[in-house]
C-alpha cells in the first residue's frame, strides 16, 4: 500500500452532513455540520505499505502513555477546585492541574509514546490492602469496533469525555469495565470480569475501559456524558451521528492478586472496586490525530503503536 492521501477533515465531515440530509433528516444532519468546525483543516499523508488490515480489530493505532502524576484534581467534572477530587492517577501531559482544558494542554510535554499526544487522561487510584499500587503500564487503543462500518472521523478537536460510572454501586458491564490480567504464552486470552480477579503467575492484575464512540457532533464538555454514547450492532444512532474512534485504555497494576482491592473515592478514602471509570482531555495536535485516524482507523488497517512527534505508526498489533 502506497502513502495515503488525507482528504480535509472538513470536506469529510461535510460530506457526512450532506448524507445525513437524506439519511437521517435535518436534526442529525445539523449536527454533522457543526462537528465540522472541529476536525482540523488538513492532514499530513501517513504511510501505511506492509500494515495488516482486517481481523479483530480491522482499524487501530495505539498510544503508550506512562503515569505522570497522582493528585486529588478532576478537570473535568471539578473544574479549578484543587485538591478536592477523589485521588486520580493521571497519564500524558505532566503539567495538567484542577482548571487544565484541552487547549491549555495542547503543545505541552508528555509521558506518551508520540510527543503529539499532550492529552490528559486518569483513572482513580487502585489501592492494594490500603497501599497505593502504582500503574507499570499503560496502553491506549484508537480503534474502530469490527462491527461497525460508517466511516470513522477524527477525535473532535478539545474534546473532553468520560467512561464509566464513579458513583456505580454495583459491578458495571465488561463492556465499559472490564478487569481483567496480562495475556501470557500459557494463558493468552485471560478472563474478563466486572471485577478484579486473581491472575496466574507471570501476570499482573489489569483495568480496561472503553470510551463512548459516537458523538452528537456539538457537545465538546464530557461533564454531562450528554455527547457521546456508545455504538450498538447496527453503528451510531440518528442523534449521535459522528463515529469517532473508540479509547481503549488499559492500565496495568503491579499485582497479581484481587485480594484488599479498593479505589478512591475522595482525597483521603476509597471503597469497592465497582465505581472503575476514565476520563480523556483531548491535547492532541490535530493534523497527526486526523492522519492516524485516516490511514489506520478508518482505512481498517492495523498499524500498532505510533511515536515520534509526527506520531508514525510502527506496524503490528500491540497487546
Amino acid at each position: 500500500m502506497s502513502a495515503l492521501r488525507i482528504p480535509s477533515r472538513v470536506g469529510i465531515a461535510l460530506a457526512a452532513a450532506t448524507a445525513l440530509v437524506l439519511a437521517v433528516g435535518t436534526a442529525a444532519a445539523t449536527a454533522a455540520v457543526t462537528a465540522a468546525g472541529v476536525f482540523g483543516s488538513s492532514a499530513p499523508p501517513v504511510s501505511t505499505a506492509g500494515f495488516p488490515a482486517g481481523g479483530h480489530d480491522p482499524g487501530i493505532f495505539t498510544d503508550t502513555c506512562s503515569r505522570s502524576l497522582t493528585a486529588p484534581n478532576d478537570p473535568i467534572m471539578m473544574p479549578g477546585m484543587s485538591g478536592m477530587s477523589m485521588q486520580h492517577d493521571f497519564f500524558g501531559n505532566p503539567a495538567v492541574v484542577a482548571s487544565s482544558t484541552a487547549s491549555t494542554l495542547r503543545g505541552g510535554p508528555t509521558t506518551c509514546s508520540t510527543s503529539a499526544d499532550a492529552s490528559a487522561y486518569w483513572t482513580p487510584v487502585v489501592y492494594q490492602r490500603g497501599t497505593a499500587l502504582v500503574p507499570s503500564r499503560t496502553l491506549l487503543y484508537w480503534r474502530d469496533p469490527a462491527a461497525i462500518a460508517a466511516a470513522t472521523h477524527a477525535m473532535p478537536e478539545g474534546i473532553s469525555l468520560i467512561a464509566g460510572d464513579e458513583s456505580a454501586t454495583a459491578p458495571q458491564s465488561t463492556s465499559v469495565v472490564d478487569w481483567t490480567c496480562t495475556t501470557t504464552r500459557r494463558d493468552p486470552h485471560p478472563t474478563r470480569d466486572s471485577l478484579p480477579h486473581d491472575c496466574a503467575g507471570g501476570s499482573q492484575l489489569r483495568l480496561v475501559i472503553t470510551f463512548p464512540n459516537c458523538w452528537d457532533g456539538r457537545t465538546m464538555d464530557g461533564r454531562d456524558r450528554s455527547g457521546a454514547v456508545y455504538a450498538t450492532a447496527t453503528g451510531c444512532p440518528s442523534s449521535y451521528p459522528v463515529q469517532i474512534p473508540q479509547i481503549v485504555l488499559h492500565v496495568t497494576y503491579p499485582t497479581s492478586s484481587a485480594a484488599g482491592i479498593t479505589l478512591s473515592t475522595g482525597p483521603d478514602t476509597h471503597g469497592p472496586p465497582v465505581t472503575g471509570h476514565a476520563d480523556f482531555v483531548d491535547g492532541w495536535q490535530q493534523p497527526r490525530m486526523a492522519a492516524d485516524v485516516a490511514a489506520c482507523v478508518d482505512a481498517q488497517v492495523r498499524c500498532g503503536p505510533v511515536r515520534g512527534a509526527d506520531a508514525t505508526p510502527q506496524g503490528g498489533r500491540q497487546r
